[in-house]
C-alpha cells in the first residue's frame, strides 16, 4: 500500500506566507462572499499531482492527512510519498523515522521539506530562492543519461523555492539541479546554471530538490503559465515525461511489488481514446454516421441556442435527436464562453445557470460539458465549477484547462488579444499553438483543486486535456507516448487517456486536409487506437469509470494471493479488472471459479452491487475446464464469467450491442455442450477446431505449455463458437449458460453438429 501525505499544517503555513508576500487574490465568489486565493507556489497543489501519478500507474492509494498518520496507519504502508510538506510536526517526523527502519519501507520526498537531511541521504538541506525555472540534467548512473533522452528537462516553475542540498556518502546523485534564465525560447538559448544535486537516492529513499509536483499540479488547472518552457522538449507530452521519470525512479527504489497485483481502471486495455465534437450548428453528420455504423463511442458537445450565437433552435433539436438514439453516443454541453466581457458563463453562478438552462432548452440531462478558446478566468472559473458541483449532482466533469486563453487574477493586458467568435477579448496569456494546444502535456483525467487561505478541496468533477482538429502526424505523436528519442521504448507511462475534439463542420470541408476534410483524420485516429488496443469511450463513460475506480476499496493480502474489492457507493460498479503478475493456475470467488482471464493475467471483477464486497483467491491449482481468454471489445464487454464446480455449469454475463462473436476455450475436444443465451432457446453446440496451414504442413507437431493454465497444440485452437446478440442501438446485458452434454449421447450430438458446421473461408477445419 502506498499513500500521499497531506499536511494541513503546511497548507496553513503557506497561506500565512502567501499573505505576507502579497501572493493572494481576493474576489467575490459564486456564493456572494469574499474568497482569497493562494497564488504561485503557495497553492499547495503538489499532493494532487502526486495522486495523479499514482492513479496513472493504477496504484490504489490514500491521501492521508498528517493528523491521521498514526503508527498503526504507517504500519500498513510499504511506501509514503511526501510532496511539498515543509512544516511537518516533530511527532510526525519521529513517526516517519521509526517507520522507515522497517526493511520493506520506502520514502519519497519532493520539494519543500523539514524532514532531517540524514533521513533522505543528505548531509545538508536548505531552502533557497531561484530566479528562473529549474530543471534536471541527468547524470551518469541514472536510467536516463543516454541517447534516448534529452540531457535537460524543465521540472519546476519560475522563482519557486528550491532545496539546496549536499548528498551524504553512499547516496546516488541521479540528476543535477539547473536554473534556467535568459532567452527561454529553447534549451539551447537559455542560460543554465548548476545549483547542486536535484535527485538523490538511497536504498530506501528518493529525494527531489525542486517542486516538480507543485508545477505539475499548477499547470494542470491553468494555475501557472508554462508557455515559456513547454516547447523545450516534447510539447505534446512534456508533463507525461516528468511523470514517466518519477515512475521509473519509484520502480528503481524497489517498489515493483506495488505493480504486482493491481486493480485496473480501464480493464485489460492499454489506454483510452475519447472523442468530443464541438457542435456549433452546421448539420454535417459524417462523423456521427461513421461512428454509429462502426460502434465507436463519442461525445457531441452541443451549444444551446438560448446562449450561443452559433446555433439556432432547429439545428440544436436536430443534433439532440440524432445523438440520443444510441447508448454509445453522448449528447454533452458546449459551455460557451463567448458572450460577455468577461464571459458570463465562466464565473460566479454563470456556469451553473448555463447548464441548468441548457437542460431545459434542449431537454437533455447533460452530465459532462467542455469548451476551448473563448476565455478562462483564473481562479473565478474554478470557483464557478465548485458552485456547479455543489448544486448539481448529475455533472461528472468538464474539459476546461488544456487551452490557455486566460484572464489571470483580474489582470488584463491590452497587448494580448484572442479572437473568441464574438469579437476580440483582452486576455493575460494565450496558448502558443506552434505544435499543440495540449498545454499541460499530461494525458490523464484529474480533479481540479480549490486552494484558498481557508481550504484545500479537490472538486468532485473531473477534467482533462485534449487536442482538436488534429492531423495524422499529431495523432501519431499523441499516441506515441512520453517522447523518448528512440521509437518503441518498452517501459512507457501506462494508461494514457487521449482526447481529441474535431469540429463536425470540417468533416468534408475542402479547405483542410488537402481538400478531403477531417473525416479521414478521425478514421485514422480510430484505427490507430484500435490497433493499440485502446478503450474508446465517451466523456461520460470515462469520467464515470474514473469515479468508480477511485471509490472502490482494494485490499491485497497473502503476498497478492488474496484480494478484496469493496464498493462503498450507492451505485452498481462493473467492468473492473485485476491485473495479477504473480503466476497462478485459477482464481476463485468462494466456491466458484472465475474464468475470464485475458492475456494470462487480467481477471474480470464480477459486478459489485452498492455496499457489496467480494474476495478473490489466486490458486496454483489448474482446472481443465472452459475459459475465456480474449479481453472485452467495443461491442461486447464481459461483466462476469464463472464456473460452478458442483454443477459444472458456466455462467457468463455480458453487455452487448448488435451481434458479437464469443469464443469459449478450454473445451473437451470430444465433447458437446448445451448453450442457453438469454432471449434465445437452448441449443446444442459442438467443438470447433481450427488449424493453421503451418500446423497442417508441419512434419510433426510439438506440444507446448501455456503459462500456468491450459495445454494446447501450436497452430490448433478448439473452442465453442458462439454469437451473442444485443439491441441494434443500445448495450444490454445478456446471460449465457453452458453445460457439457453427458455421455454417451454427447459423441452422437458432436458428430451431428460437426457435420452441420460449414467450413470458414481462409481456414481449414
Amino acid at each position: 500500500m502506498i499513500a500521499v501525505l497531506f499536511s494541513d499544517r503546511s497548507r496553513a503555513a503557506y497561506a500565512v506566507e502567501a499573505a505576507s508576500r502579497k501572493q493572494t487574490y481576493t474576489f467575490t465568489d459564486a456564493w456572494g462572499l469574499p474568497r482569497t486565493w493562494l497564488k504561485g507556489e503557495y497553492a499547495y497543489l503538489a499532493p494532487n499531482a502526486a495522486r495523479l501519478l499514482l492513479a496513472r500507474c493504477n496504484l490504489k492509494h490514500e491521501l492521508i492527512e498528517e493528523a491521521a498518520l498514526t503508527d498503526d496507519t504507517l504500519a500498513g504502508l510499504s511506501a509514503l510519498l511526501v510532496p511539498n510538506a515543509g512544516h511537518l510536526s516533530a511527532e510526525t517526523i519521529a513517526r516517519i523515522e521509526r517507520w522507515l527502519e522497517g526493511a520493506d519501507k520506502r520514502l519519497i520526498v519532493t520539494g519543500k521539506t523539514n524532514l532531517p537531511p540524514r533521513l533522505l541521504g543528505l548531509t545538508s538541506c536548505t531552502p533557497g530562492p531561484s530566479s528562473g525555472f529549474t530543471g534536471w540534467r541527468w547524470l551518469p548512473g541514472s536510467p536516463f543519461a543516454n541517447g534516448d533522452w534529452e540531457s535537460l528537462y524543465v521540472s519546476s516553475y519560475k522563482a519557486f523555492t528550491v532545496q539546496k542540498v549536499e548528498a551524504a556518502p553512499g547516496s546516488k546523485v541521479l540528476a543535477a539541479l539547473v536554473e534556467l534564465t535568459g532567452d527561454l525560447e529553447n534549451a539551447e538559448t537559455a542560460t543554465a546554471a548548476d545549483i547542486g544535486p536535484a535527485i538523490v537516492a538511497t536504498d530506501k529513499t528518493l529525494f527531489v530538490a525542486n517542486q516538480v509536483f507543485e508545477m505539475i499540479g499548477g499547470m494542470l488547472q491553468a494555475h501557472l503559465n508554462v508557455e515559456a518552457v513547454r516547447h523545450f522538449t516534447n510539447a505534446v507530452h512534456w508533463g507525461d515525461t516528468l511523470l514517466f521519470f518519477l515512475r521509473r525512479l519509484m520502480l528503481d527504489l524497489g517498489l515493483e511489488p506495488l505493480w504486482q497485483t493491481r486493480l485496473r481502471s480501464f480493464g485489460a486495455y492499454d489506454g483510452v481514446l475519447s472523442f468530443r465534437h464541438d457542435v456549433h450548428g452546421m448539420r454535417d453528420y459524417n462523423f456521427l454516421d461513421y461512428q454509429i455504423q462502426n460502434l465507436i463511442p463519442a461525445s457531441y458537445d452541443i451549444e444551446t441556442p438560448s446562449f450561443s450565437r452559433n446555433i439556432d433552435y432547429d439545428m440544436a433539436r436536430d443534433w439532440v435527436q440524432r445523438t440520443t438514439q444510441h447508448s454509445f453516443i453522448e449528447p454533452a454541453l458546449h459551455n460557451d464562453s463567448s458572450i460577455g466581457t468577461p464571459p458570463t458563463a465562466i464565473f460566479g453562478q454563470g456556469l451553473f445557470n448555463l447548464v441548468t438552462d441548457a437542460r431545459k432548452t434542449l431537454g437533455v440531462s447533460f452530465c459532462t460539458c467542455g469548451r476551448h478558446e473563448g476565455g478562462h478566468l483564473h481562479p473565478e472559473t474554478l470557483d464557478a465549477m465548485d458552485y456547479l458541483y455543489a448544486h448539481d449532482p448529475i455533472m461528472l466533469g468538464t474539459c476546461t484547462f488544456c487551452f490557455y486563453h486566460m484572464v489571470e487574477y483580474g489582470v488584463r493586458h491590452p497587448d494580448v488579444v484572442a479572437y473568441t467568435g464574438a469579437g476580440d477579448k483582452q486576455l493575460t496569456y494565450v496558448t502558443d499553438v506552434r505544435r499543440t494546444i495540449a498545454t499541460p502535456g499530461v494525458w490523464f483525467p484529474f480533479h481540479p483543486v480549490i486552494t484558498t487561505d481557508k481550504e484545500w478541496k479537490p472538486l468532485r468533477g473531473w477534467d482533462r486535456t485534449h487536442e482538436y482538429d488534429t492531423n495524422y502526424e499529431l495523432v501519431e505523436t499523441v499516441f506515441g507516448g512520453h517522447g523518448s528519442r528512440r521509437h518503441g521504448v518498452d517501459d512507457r507511462l501506462e494508461n494514457g487517456v487521449y482526447s481529441f475534439q474535431y469540429h463536425p463542420e470540417l468533416a468534408r470541408d475542402p479547405s483542410v486536409n488537402n481538400g478531403r476534410g477531417t473525416l479521414d483524420y478521425v478514421r485514422y485516429c480510430i484505427n490507430l487506437a484500435e490497433r493499440k488496443h485502446y478503450w474508446i469511450a465517451t466523456q461520460a463513460e470515462l469520467y464515470q469509470r474514473m469515479a468508480d475506480y477511485e471509490a472502490l476499496k482494494f485490499e491485497v493480502r497473502d503476498g497478492g494471493r488474496t484480494v478484496t474489492v469493496t464498493n462503498p457507493t450507492n451505485r452498481r460498479i462493473t467492468a473492473m479488472v485485476i491485473e495479477q503478475r504473480l503466476p497462478f493456475g485459477s482464481v476463485w470467488q468462494g466456491g466458484e471459479e472465475l474464468i475470464h482471464v485475458a492475456h494470462g493475467g487480467f481477471v474480470t471483477v464480477p459486478p459489485l452491487e452498492p455496499g457489496a464486497a467480494i474476495t478473490l483467491q489466486f490458486r496454483d491449482e489448474e482446472i481443465e475446464e472452459l475459459l475465456l481468454r480474449h479481453p472485452s471489445n467495443k461491442g461486447l464487454v464481459i461483466l462476469d464469467a464463472r464456473r460452478d464446480p458442483s454443477t459444472n455449469e458456466v455462467r457468463i454475463l455480458v453487455s452487448v450491442c448488435r451481434k458479437q462473436p464469443l469464443c469459449i476455450e478450454g473445451v473437451d475436444p470430444e465433447g458437446a455442450y448445451e448453450v442457453e443465451i438469454e432471449g434465445r432457446p437452448m441449443q446444442n453446440v459442438g467443438v470447433r477446431t481450427v488449424r493453421t496451414i503451418q500446423a497442417l504442413l508441419a512434419k510433426k507437431t510439438q506440444v507446448a505449455v501455456a503459462p500456468k493454465r491450459r495445454t494446447y497444440t501450436p497452430g490448433t485452437t478448439r473452442f465453442l463458437d458462439l454469437e451473442v446478440e444485443g439491441e441494434e442501438n443500445n448495450f444490454v446485458e445478456r446471460t449465457i449458460r453452458i453445460r457439457k452434454i453427458a455421455e454417451p449421447r454427447a459423441s452422437v450430438v458432436k458428430a451431428e453438429l460437426i457435420a452441420a458446421i460449414p467450413a470458414k473461408r481462409g481456414r481449414v477445419t
